[in-house]
């Protein structure tokens, strides 16, 4: 019997889905088109040729080099420039959303999704078990919790210790060596180095491109429990809802201790702690069975095991982390001190608006094909 198994898995995004590149496309290097509520995303280099060919070189030069406030199609238009010049120098296009609606995201960059060397996008196959880590750590936790009492106790003192890059660090790693550094490779190596994860054994690959056509721009909104929405100046890149990413899963059974039904019995945990500890305080989210969150932009509880592990006290603990980590200006404008009354840690809810309806980013339903 091989130790292999391989399975196909369809993540359905619910809501806009976004993963960054790290790539910013600035307020000079895209075009909106208001008529159509489209967005295109030019061939730099295509576009610079032809407008040195109409004898602009100079005047373009200078507009991006100034502090010009103007969006890049307000100059084009100026210059004289029309629609069928940007068809000719489109990389791609997208539909604006509901994105250029507020004045708080007009003339903003936009944070681009990533894409392959085709210029597809697609999610790596390392945000995904990013995912399927997260919440394998807190059905460990769940399933045993004496045995990581020690490092709650840990989390809990020192949850408002250190800076940025330094907060919780160690606790974090010890959790996750608890949790899966199980395999004895030999006396003189450690359990902490990296060898000993039975995650090794859980490859999870690149999901299939999909279409430039499934992307939309989408505005980050915060959601209060007042049911009060404030857009924000960030723009993403995002995939449509109905978006289907597909990947593979191969577990070798002999290093990963994990099956694919423990896998998804361990996401559906994680989702209903979330559920009931936070979105439904908002009256957001959803109590249906196989959601799951992913990508950016989803907020901060998607990317930790603090409700889970602490469930009524997380607020405070999340609350501990944000104040160590956010300078003290930012933090009181950020208004987290309402956390504590509020019982209530982050205090609002990320989502975007897309075709009219509000969503909460990141959303999706996953689905073992085989």
């Amino acid at each position: 019997m091989s130790v292999l198994k391989h399975h196909t898995v369809k993540i359905e995004a619910l809501s806009p889905i976004f993963i960054g590149s790290g790539e910013k496309i600035g307020k000079k290097e895209y075009i909106y088109l208001p008529w159509d509520h489209r967005v295109i995303i030019p061939d730099i280099n295509k576009m610079y040729t032809a407008i040195q060919r109409k004898g602009h070189g100079r005047q373009f030069e200078e507009y991006m080099l100034k502090n010009s406030q103007d969006a890049l199609g307000v100059w084009l238009k100026k210059m004289g420039y029309q629609k069928k010049d940007y068809e000719a120098w489109k990389r791609y296009e997208l539909e604006a959303g509901d994105a250029f609606l507020t004045a708080a995201a007009r003339s903003k960059e936009i944070m681009a999704f990533i894409k392959d060397p085709y210029g597809l996008p697609y999610v790596p196959g390392s945000s995904i078990k990013g995912m399927f880590r997260t919440a394998l750590l807190a059905w460990e936790v769940k399933k045993n919790p004496p045995a990581f009492g020690q490092i709650k106790e840990d989390i809990r003192n020192n949850a408002g210790r250190g800076g940025r890059n330094t907060v919780l660090t160690r606790e974090t790693q010890q959790l996750e060596e608890k949790a899966f550094h199980t395999l004895d490779r030999g006396k003189d190596i450690q359990k902490k180095n990296a060898v000993c994860c039975n995650l090794a054994g859980l490859v999870v690959g690149d999901s299939r491109p999909v279409s430039t056509e499934q992307l939309v721009l989408t505005q980050k909104v915060d959601y209060s429990l007042d049911r009060e929405e404030k857009p924000l100046p960030i723009l993403r890149e995002a995939l449509i809802p109905g978006t289907d990413i597909c990947f593979d899963v191969t577990i070798d059974t002999s290093v990963c201790p994990y099956s694919m039904e423990d896998i998804l019995e361990a996401l559906e945990y994680f989702q209903k702690i979330c559920y009931a500890g936070f979105y439904k305080r908002f009256r957001r989210g959803s109590n249906e069975e196989s959601v799951v969150w992913l990508g950016g932009g989803a907020g901060f509880l998607s990317k930790t095991v603090l409700y889970p592990m602490f469930g009524a006290e997380a607020y405070r603990i999340t609350n501990s982390v944000f104040r160590a980590t956010l300078p003290p200006k930012v933090y009181e404008e950020h208004k987290h001190r309402k956390d504590l009354d509020l019982k209530l840690s982050p205090h609002t809810c990320k989502c975007t608006r897309y075709r009219g309806e509000l969503y909460d980013m990141g959303m999706g339903r996953i689905e073992v094909l085989g």
